[in-house]
C-alpha cells in the first residue's frame, strides 16, 4: 500500500525537529556560538582549494626539476 504524499515530504527543506536537535547537539559538543562555527567552516571551505592549488604547484615544480 503506497504511503500518502504528506507522510513522505515536509514543507520545509529539512525536518524542523531534526534540525533543532542537530543544532543543539553541535552546540553541546563544541560549546561555540553559531557565528563562530560559521566563521570556522568558512575558513575551512576557503582554505581547502588554496591548499590544493599550492600542492599542485609544488608537485608541478618537483616534476619539472626531476625531468631530464
Amino acid at each position: 500500500m503506497p504511503l500518502p504524499r504528506t507522510v513522505l515530504h515536509h514543507a520545509e527543506s529539512i525536518d524542523p525537529t531534526l534540525a533543532e536537535w542537530i543544532r543543539h547537539k553541535i552546540d553541546d559538543i563544541l560549546g561555540l556560538e553559531p557565528g563562530t562555527i560559521v566563521a570556522l567552516l568558512g575558513i575551512v571551505i576557503l582554505a581547502f582549494p588554496v591548499w590544493l592549488g599550492i600542492s599542485a604547484a609544488r608537485q608541478r615544480r618537483r616534476e619539472e626539476v626531476e625531468a631530464p
